[in-house]
C-alpha cells in the first residue's frame, strides 16, 4: 500500500519525545537528497512515496505484500546510550532517512559519507492491512549492514550478524489487535579492521585510493508479507540437465511456515505452457521440510546468448484449497570444468568479463531505481560482455534477477574481510558466506565462486577450509579460492590479475586447471562533469578514441594467448576517485558501445600486438640539474622537465644516427653508445643502465626500414616522464608530463616513413621514480609497421 507523504510524517512523528534523543522541534522539512558531487539519471525518480516499489524477491513472489521503503526516523548513537535510554520503543528520533539508502547515501536525505558512525537507530509506525487477518506476518530485510536488532511494539524479535544476506522475523504475535504498529531498528557496524572490526566488508573501507564510502545501516528493501499458517517457502531451487540428450530434472526444496499443508504441489511451465508438475502430500509433510523433484525432457538450455528460463509455481493446499502460492523461475545449464577448460552445456565456453563493483554516487551500494540495476546489466551486454564479476559485493536480488533474463553469466565474490587473525573472525566469515551461498545459489546466472580477492584479509590455510565449506554447500559449480595472486592447491581456476601490457604471455598450453585473467585493464579517462573527484586509473587515455585503442591492445593479447578460459576488464563503471569505467560513475558511456563491443566480442582487434621497438642504441644517464623530488605531475615539476629537455646535451641530437660502441664527449666526459634489446615492449632505462637514477637524461635511437614510402603513419608513443621525439631530424613530438610508460600515451598522426631506412631519437628526462620510453608504428590502413634491427 502506498502511503502519501503527508500520512507517513504524521505516522512518524508519533510517540513522546525524550530530549536525550531530540529536542521538541517544529514539522521536519520535506525530504530532499543531500548534495553530492554526481547524481544519476534516476535519482529525480525517488520521491518517498515511492522508492525501490518493485517486488523486492523475484525467486519467491507473493501476490499480498507490503513495502516499508520510504521515510523513518533516525539517530546517530555515537554514545552507545539507545539501549538504555529506552529508544526500542515509543521515543521520536530527531532526523530522517529515506530508506533503503543509508546515512552516507545523497538519496537518504543525510549524506553524510565522510562521517563515521559505528550505531544507527531507525524508527516508523505501519499499519497491517486488514484483510490479513488470520495470518501470520513477516518483516523481510533484504540486507542490514552489519549486527541487526529489531523490536516491535517494544518487543525484542532477535538480532542478526551479516550485511548481505535477507533477515525475516514473524512479528505476528508482537502487533496490537490494531491501529498503527512500531518498528525499531539498531544497527551496530564497526568501522576499522585495525581496530578489530573482522565483518566482511569489501571495499567499504573510506573513499581514498582503491576504496570507498562506506554502508552503515539498511541498504536494501524492507516489506511485510502475509502468510498462511500451512504454507511454505521456497529454500532452494535447483536444476541439472544432460546437455547431449537434454533431459533435466528440477528440485525445489521447501520448508513450513508453521502447520503442516495437505499437499504441496511444484508446477513448470514455459511461455504459459504447462509441462510438468508433481504433488507432495500426506504423512510425508507432517510440518517438516521436503523437495519435489520433476523431470522434464527437452529442456531449452539457458547460456547468455540464450537466457531460457521457466516458471516454476509452488502451491501449498489445506483440505483441498489453495493457502499459499509462490511464482518463481528456473534454467537448465550445466557450467563445469573439461580438460582444463571451462565450459558451458558441454562445450567450451569463453567468457568476456566485466568487473562490477556495484556502486552509486547517489546511493553508494543502493541502485536508486530499478531500472537503474537494468542498465547495469543491459550495458554490461551492450559492452560485448557475456559474464560479470560482481566484486567483493552481494548485489540487490533485482540485478540478479535481470542477468538471468536478460543473459549475462555471473562470477559471484564474496565481500572481503580484513581482518582475519581471530577465531571469531574467521567463524563470522563462514557464517557470512554460508548464508551468501544460500541466497545466492539458485539464480542460474551465478555460474561461479571467489571467496577470497588477492590476499585480503591473509587468510592462509583459512582459505582452503573455505573451499571445502563451500563444496559441501554446492558441489555444482567450479571455485576460484581467491581471484589474484593467492591460488592454492584446492582451487579450481588459475586466476591472474594483471594490468600492465604484456598479457600475452598468460597463454597455456595443455592446461591442466582452467587458467583466466580476472582483472585486467583498469584504463582511465576523466570525462569532465562526470566525475566525483580527482582520481587515478592504472593507466590513462586521453581521449574516447585512445580508450578504444588501448582496450584494443590489451584485449586482443587475450584472445590470442592460447587455452585461457576467461577474462575480467576492470571495469564496468567508474567508482569514486577511480576512474577506469566504460563508463562514468553516473553512467555516461565514455565511447561508442559498439565499438567497444567488437573489442571484447574478439570482432575487432589489433592487426598485431607486437610491433614496438626492441631494438635501441642508448646513450646515458646523463646527468642533469634539477630541483625535481616527487612523481606528481604539477606545473612545477613540468618546468623543471622542460628545462631539461630545451638543454642540449649532445651536438646534433636532432638528427643522431650513432653505431654501436660509438664515443661521444658530453660534458667533458667521455660516453658511448650502448645496443640494448629489450624482453618486453618498454626500454627501461633504469635497467639498461644497471643502476637507479634521479634526475637525468637519456638519449634512444632505432631505425624504421620501410620498403616505400608510406604517408599518414602513426607513431604510438609512451615515455617516463618528458620527451623529444624526431623523425629523420625533424622534430615530430614534444611531451612534458610526469607520468609512467604507457603504449599509447602519445599518438603522433601524420607522420612520413621514407623509402628505406629511417631514424627514430627520442630524448627523455626523468626526475624521481621509473625511467623508460616505448615506440611503434602504424600504417594508415593500421597495420603494424615492421622496424629495423641494429
Amino acid at each position: 500500500m502506498r502511503m502519501k507523504h503527508s500520512a507517513v510524517t504524521a505516522l512518524l512523528m508519533a510517540g513522546t519525545v525524550l530530549g536525550s534523543v531530540t529536542a521538541a522541534r517544529s514539522e521536519p522539512a520535506p525530504w530532499k537528497p543531500a548534495a553530492a558531487p554526481l547524481m544519476t539519471r534516476w535519482a529525480k525518480e525517488v520521491r518517498p512515496d515511492r522508492v525501490r516499489p518493485e517486488y523486492p524477491r523475484p525467486l519467491a513472489q507473493r501476490k499480498d505484500w507490503k513495502s516499508l521503503n520510504g521515510l523513518w526516523e533516525f539517530a546517530f548513537d555515537d554514545r552507545n546510550e539507545g539501549r538504555a535510554g529506552g529508544w526500542h520503543t515509543g521515543k521520536s528520533l530527531p532526523e530522517r532517512i529515506l530508506v533503503p539508502f543509508t546515512y552516507e547515501a545523497a538519496l537518504s536525505g543525510i549524506g553524510k559519507g565522510q562521517e563515521i558512525h559505528e550505531r544507527v537507530w531507525y524508527r516508523r509506525m505501519f499499519d497491517v492491512p486488514g484483510k490479513w487477518r488470520g495470518r501470520r506476518v513477516r518483516l523481510n530485510f533484504n540486507a542490514c549492514d552489519w549486527e541487526t536488532t529489531v523490536w516491535v511494539n517494544g518487543r525484542r524479535l532477535g538480532e542478526h550478524r551479516g550485511g548481505y544476506d535477507p533477515i525475516a522475523f514473524d512479528i505476528t504475535d508482537a502487533l496490537k489487535p490494531e491501529g498503527p504498529q512500531e518498528v525499531v531498528v539498531a544497527v551496530y557496524d564497526p568501522a576499522q579492521p585495525r581496530d578489530g572490526a573482522y565483518q566482511p566488508k569489501g571495499k567499504q573501507l573510506g573513499s581514498e585510493g582503491i576504496w570507498y564510502t562506506r554502508t552503515t545501516g539498511i541498504w536494501q528493501s524492507v516489506w511485510l508479507e502475509p502468510l498462511h499458517p500451512a504454507g511454505v517457502d521456497i529454500v532452494e531451487i535447483e536444476t541439472e540437465v544432460e546437455p547431449a540428450t537434454r533431459q533435466g530434472q528440477l528440485t525445489v526444496r521447501f520448508r513450513p511456515v508453521t502447520q503442516a499443508a495437505t499437499s504441496v504441489e511444484v508446477t513448470l511451465s514455459r511461455e504459459g505452457e504447462r509441462l510438468a508438475s508433481a504433488t507432495v502430500s500426506g504423512p510425508r509433510l507432517e510440518g517438516k521440510s521436503g523437495a519435489l523433484r520433476l523431470a522434464v525432457d527437452g529442456c531449452e538450455l539457458w547460456s547468455p546468448e540464450h537466457p531460457a528460463l521457466y516458471d516454476v509455481t509452488v502451491r501449498a493446499k489445506r483440505d483441498g484449497k489453495t493457502v499459499d502460492e509462490i511464482r518463481s523461475y528456473c534454467a537448465f545449464r550445466r557450467y563445469e570444468i573439461r580438460r582444463g577448460r571451462l565450459t558451458l552445456n558441454g562445450e567450451p565456453y569463453f567468457l568476456r568479463g566485466v568487473l562490477d563493483q556495484g556502486y552509486w554516487p547517489d546511493g553508494i551500494l543502493t541502485p536508486p531505481t530499478d531500472s537503474a540495476l537494468r542498465y547495469d546489466v543491459e550495458m554490461t551486454k551492450r559492452f560485448g560482455f557475456n559474464m560479470s564479476r560482481k566484486h567483493v559485493k552481494v548485489e540487490d536480488p533485482r540485478w540478479y534477477y535481470w542477468c538471468d533474463r536478460l543473459g549475462v553469466a555471473v562470477w559471484q565474490d564474496m565481500p572481503s574481510s580484513h581482518n582475519l587473525v581471530s577465531a571469531e573472525a574467521k567463524e563470522n566469515f563462514r557464517q557470512e558466506w554460508r548464508a551468501v551461498v544460500q541466497t545466492t545459489r539458485s539464480y542460474p546466472s551465478v555460474l561461479h565462486w571467489i571467496p577470497f580477492n588477492e590476499n585480503w584479509g591473509n587468510p592462509g590455510p583459512f582459505q582452503d577450509e573455505i573451499v571445502q565449506l563451500t563444496r559441501s554447500l554446492d558441489p555444482t559449480r567450479p571455485i576460484t579460492d581467491a581471484s589474484g595472486w593467492t591460488q592454492r592447491s584446492l582451487t579450481d581456476v588459475i586466476d591472474i590479475h594483471d594490468y600492465s601490457n604484456q598479457l600475452a604471455v598468460h597463454g597455456v598450453q595443455n592446461p591442466v586447471k582452467p587458467k583466466v585473467i580476472g582483472e585486467y585493464g583498469g584504463i582511465a579517462l576523466p570525462v569532465p562533469d562526470h566525475t566525483w573527484t580527482q582520481g587515478w586509473g592504472y593507466q590513462t587515455a586521453r581521449d574516447a578514441a585512445g580508450l578504444i585503442r588501448r582496450v584494443r591492445f590489451q584485449t586482443s593479447q587475450l584472445f590470442e594467448a592460447p587455452n585461457l578460459s576467461a577474462f575480467v576488464y576492470t571495469q564496468l563503471t567508474d567508482v569514486e576517485q577511480e576512474m577506469n569505467g566504460l563508463m562514468t560513475y553516473d553512467r555516461l558511456p565514455k565511447a561508442d558501445p559498439a565499438q567497444i563491443a567488437a573489442i571484447f566480442e574478439g570482432r575487432s582487434r589489433s592487426s598485431a600486438t607486437g610491433g614496438f621497438v626492441r631494438d635501441w642504441l642508448v646513450l646515458g644517464p646523463l646527468p642533469v640539474r634539477s630541483e625535481l623530488r616527487t612523481a606528481v605531475d604539477n606545473a612545477e615539476n613540468q618546468a623543471q622537465l622542460q628545462r631539461l629537455l630545451q638543454e642540449t646535451l649532445v651536438a646534433g641530437e636532432a638528427a643522431l644516427d650513432p653505431s654501436e660502441g660509438q664515443e661521444v664527449n658530453v660534458s667533458s666526459t667521455v660516453r658511448r653508445w650502448r645496443r640494448v634489446q629489450t624482453p618486453g615492449d618498454a626500454l627501461d632505462f633504469h635497467q639498461a643502465f644497471g643502476r637507479e637514477t634521479q634526475s637525468a637524461v637519456a638519449y634512444a635511437v632505432a631505425t624504421v626500414n620501410s620498403p616505400r614510402e608510406m604517408k599518414n603513419v602513426t607513431l604510438l608513443f609512451g615515455s617516463d616522464d618528458a620527451a623529444k621525439v624526431w623523425l629523420n631530424g625533424k622534430e615530430v613530438w614534444s611531451v612534458n608530463r610526469v607520468r609512467g610508460v604507457n603504449p599509447d600515451d602519445d599518438i603522433v598522426s601524420g607522420l612520413t616513413l621514407k623509402e628505406g631506412r629511417n631514424v627514430l631519437v627520442v630524448k627523455v628526462a626523468q626526475g624521481v621514480g621509473g625511467w623508460g620510453v616505448n615506440a611503434r608504428f602504424e600504417a594508415a590502413d593500421g597495420r603494424i609497421v615492421p622496424v629495423g634491427s641494429w
